[in-house]
């Protein structure tokens, strides 16, 4: 289960795109429709990096790979709760598996995996958020 961190960005998420639909906000809603019907949110990219350890020439030498997954979003209504846990459930199990996958390929690389999944969870929650604010958009 996600950290209740990463629970609160999303609902905060939503309760800010909620907000933007009141009368204050009109415009910027105006603004947001014009710039939403020419390209739509469809994918969110769970990335997870890691620092291996090398042996090069110099001693503090190492190499940064980072493994991603796309992650279709276009059967969720991000308006809706339900979904949104959904989402947040596949970026958790996406992240899970290209840290351990990484931790594989790398064994002495950092950070440690549990580590890896924080910072790739709550790295594509910037993307989530654009995802629900552009769906209370469309509404």
């Amino acid at each position: 289960m996600m950290a209740d961190k990463t629970r609160s960005v999303i609902i905060a998420a939503i309760a800010l795109a909620a907000a933007c639909h009141s009368p204050v906000f009109a415009q910027q809603d105006q603004d947001l429709l014009e710039i939403d019907d020419e390209k739509v949110m469809e994918e969110v990219i769970v990335v997870a990096p890691r620092i291996t350890r090398e042996t090069p020439l110099d001693a503090m030498g190492g190499l940064i790979v980072e493994r991603d997954e796309i992650l279709d979003i276009t059967d969720l209504d991000l308006t809706r709760t339900a979904d949104l846990l959904v989402l947040e459930q596949r970026i958790e199990d996406a992240a899970t598996r290209i840290c351990n996958e990484l931790d594989s390929l790398y064994p002495l690389g950092s950070p440690r995996t549990l580590v890896c999944i924080r910072r790739a969870v709550e790295d594509t929650m910037a993307q989530v958020e654009q995802a629900v604010n552009e769906a209370f958009a469309r509404e």
